[in-house]
């Protein structure tokens, strides 16, 4: 489901956290975990980002625009947490817990605007990913005579 792909990267970090806790595996480095301070400022985003989702619950239109509002206002912090995630950085447990406990809070509201294309679209705009190149069309094959 794309949606829960794209909502989970707006959990930012919080996916990558939880789809290592399903699997056994050693404890990651301690550079592997995001910095205090770091931590700390995804956190307050991530807040804004739900409130700016819940206060919305019963208009889409005006979700997609705080939704945006948070983006516009917040792109180094957002470009600086995707980098952290392209790197395999981790989020601090008890962050990861205080996250999760607020992506249930704003599961109602996703549910009421999730598909709105608006929604939809500001949704997108949290995963910083340049746009995929065109594939190159295949060289036609020569037939030798």
């Amino acid at each position: 489901m794309k949606l829960l792909t794209t909502f989970t990267m707006i959990a930012i970090l919080a996916a990558t956290t939880v789809a290592s806790a399903e699997a056994p595996a050693a404890p990651p480095a301690q550079d592997a975990e995001i910095s205090k301070a770091d931590a700390d400022k995804f956190l307050a985003l991530f807040n804004k980002f739900v409130d700016a989702i819940v206060q919305n619950k019963d208009n889409c239109p005006k979700m997609a625009t705080a939704i945006n509002g948070v983006i516009d206002t917040n792109k180094a912090l957002i470009k600086k947490a995707n980098e952290a995630k392209a790197a395999g950085k981790k989020l601090p447990k008890a962050l990861e817990e205080k996250m999760m406990a607020r992506v249930k809070e704003m599961m109602p509201a996703m549910q009421k605007c999730g598909a709105d294309k608006d929604v939809q679209a500001a949704l997108q705009r949290m995963d910083d990913k340049p746009a995929a190149a065109p594939a190159a069309a295949p060289k036609p094959v020569e037939k030798k005579k």
